[in-house]
């Protein structure tokens, strides 16, 4: 994954080495390839010699789960989201992948060049899968999701032989939840241990980071999202960015809200509530401050903005404009989390770079 990347195998290479320096009986006991610990949209069953993956709620609202039988893995893959693909990444899997709708979506340096190459190709210039140029690449399977309007599609797809995975990783609300879908990635693959060893390298990192930040007793408040139209959209307090402002050691002020999603509230009660807001995270596309002031000039009366205290995910922007924290920060939530608490308190981690966020000029 771009630029970033070496510096992450490398990690990964020092946590999975320093792993396997304890007895293979050790290393087999931390690591079950059955266990999902915070993911709740899959599962793994076994009946007797077989195994099977489990989507609970293949897409939102779904009454009945799809089981899926993992027996040989497919060696050549339609992925329908670039949340995906850093999944193929972190598994060393990225020639597995022949086919996307719409390469301009990708923000993955890897998938661009393979792209350029003719080894990935473009399954239809508008989002959609062209089913004539899927069927002429002849995947061994794709890789779906599913938020209620793709159905017929996906249908068509089955019905012309080739295996659809629906992926729901989008309906999960912890950060830890959402990563461990790597899991559905490496029983699909094959690869279930390296799947295992990764995660659990991921997991480790977020909770120690998480468990340095919450001894912190100053928690900056935080204000988030901004204005489209007559209508302030920012996230639930029970959405997955708000898990983040929290486990980072700061306090989100709609932290008491219930909400997993997304809340469409009036500038005059954001204002009211957060007008002295300590820091302002997440400005959606306006990526300056002028670029703000330029959308709403009423947003010089909050005191964040003021300060400068204002921050957005756009460090790393794909050569399409596309965002890389929505491509690869959902698989790597110990990277986002690193990114909020060097905003938070930096002085938790003074020799920290970050890779998603950065202060708006």
């Amino acid at each position: 994954m771009r630029y970033f990347w070496p510096m992450i195998r490398l990690v990964f290479g020092i946590l999975i080495v320093l792993s396997a320096c304890t007895t293979e009986k050790k290393e087999e006991s931390s690591v079950s390839t059955n266990e999902v610990k915070y993911a709740k949209g899959f599962h793994f069953e076994e009946e007797g010699s077989n195994k099977y993956l489990v989507i609970d709620e293949p897409w939102p609202k779904a009454s009945t789960p799809i089981k899926y039988e993992l027996n040989a893995s497919p060696k050549r893959i339609v992925c329908t989201s670039t949340s995906h693909l850093p999944y193929f990444e972190l598994l060393g899997a990225e020639e597995l992948v022949i086919g996307f709708p719409n390469l301009n979506y990708i923000s993955s340096e890897v998938f661009i060049e393979r792209g350029n190459e003719g080894l990935l190709t473009d399954l239809g210039p508008d989002g959609n899968i062209n089913i004539e140029l899927l069927l002429g690449i002849n995947p061994d399977a794709v890789v779906a999701f599913d938020m209620g309007g793709e159905s017929l599609t996906l249908d068509k797809i089955e019905e012309s032989g080739i295996p659809v995975y629906y992926n729901s990783d989008f309906l999960e609300q912890s950060p830890l939840g959402r990563a461990e879908w790597i899991k559905f990635f490496g029983a699909l693959l094959g690869r279930e241990k390296e799947a295992d060893s990764i995660f659990l390298a991921i997991e480790t990192e977020y909770l120690r980071l998480k468990n340095q930040a919450s001894a912190t007793a100053d928690r900056p408040t935080i204000l988030s999202g901004v204005v489209y139209g007559d209508t302030w959209f920012l996230p639930g307090g029970n959405n997955w960015a708000a898990t983040f402002f929290n486990n980072a050691g700061g306090e989100y002020l709609w932290d008491d809200d219930t909400t997993s999603g997304w809340l469409e509230l009036s500038f005059e009660s954001i204002y009211e509530k957060a007008n002295s807001a300590d820091m302002w995270i997440g400005t959606s596309t306006l990526n300056s401050m002028n670029e703000m002031l330029g959308q709403d000039d009423r947003y010089t009366a909050f005191e964040a903005f003021k300060n400068g205290d204002v921050y957005n995910y756009n460090k790393k922007i794909g050569p399409n404009g596309g965002y890389d924290f929505f491509e690869s920060g959902y698989s790597r939530p110990d990277l986002v989390l690193s990114d909020l608490i060097k905003i938070l308190h930096p002085e938790l981690l003074p020799e920290y770079e970050t890779v998603y966020f950065q202060k708006l000029k």
